[in-house]
């Protein structure tokens, strides 16, 4: 297991103690703030701003003047009658021909429109499946820039958006049988960073959501070979024992 891996699953460990404690209990705090320092260890040097919001422990690029990110800044001003809209990032529409937009109104694709769409979220074989599969869901890192909740500055955020393979397309959703993905690179930067830093935040980012979809399609993989292994060997096993009886008989 690599260290970082070691260093997460410590994390993992400390949070699952402190879920087990009182939310009042200063040692939950205590915890949850011991796994935050050991993501940040995990994580290493980064060009982009590394830090832990003092409200839920996670990592962010930005913290206002109490310490919190721009998320829990954010609510703690709504809940003092700070009036917001819904601010969560919203992926851009994927640009499509009219013919294909035709199409997909209609129910209508040919193969060739079945696997363009399905390449521009998948990477066959690493991400998942080969060929455009019904059903199949799938994590999208998407990106937003939002007034900051102290300050005249904006605030680059990262999301994630679950997709699913329908008739022909993709479709949000709510949340993929794989779930989302770990957080760990922060998700939360001043848009007045240099440009150089947000862009390997980005990458960093989207590295992490393409992790989680190469081990979901990973897992779901090996289970697939099990199967067709288990399969082959019932179908063997079959033949044999009708060879035997043809023989007996």
């Amino acid at each position: 297991m690599a260290a970082s891996d070691e260093l997460l699953s410590q994390a993992d460990a400390l949070d699952a103690q402190a879920a087990g404690l009182p939310e009042e209990d200063q040692r939950a705090a205590a915890l949850r703030r011991q796994a935050a320092d050991l993501r940040v260890e995990a994580l290493g040097q980064r060009p982009y701003p590394v830090l832990i919001c003092s409200a839920c422990f996670r990592m962010t690029g930005w913290l206002g003047a109490e310490g919190a990110c721009a998320t829990d800044t954010r609510r703690s001003a709504t809940s003092n009658d700070w009036s917001v809209g819904d601010r969560r990032a919203r992926p851009v529409a994927q640009p499509a021909t009219l013919l294909r937009r035709m199409r997909r109104g209609l129910g209508v694709s040919t193969s060739r429109d079945r696997a363009k769409e399905w390449m521009t979220k998948v990477d066959p074989d690493a991400t998942g499946p080969v060929a455009p599969e019904e059903g199949w869901g799938i994590e999208w890192p998407v990106k937003a820039e939002l007034p900051a909740p102290e300050g005249p500055d904006l605030i680059v955020t990262f999301d994630v958006q679950s997709y699913r393979f329908e008739d022909g397309s993709w479709r949000e959703c709510d949340v993929t049988p794989g779930g989302k993905p770990r957080r760990l690179v922060p998700r939360e930067f001043a848009a007045s960073l240099a440009i150089d830093a947000l862009a390997e935040a980005w990458n960093d980012f989207e590295a992490e959501v393409a992790a989680h979809n190469a081990r979901v399609w990973a897992t779901e993989r090996a289970r697939r070979d099990g199967t067709d292994q288990i399969n082959r060997e019932r179908s063997a096993a079959y033949e044999s024992e009708r060879g035997t009886s043809e023989i007996l008989g």
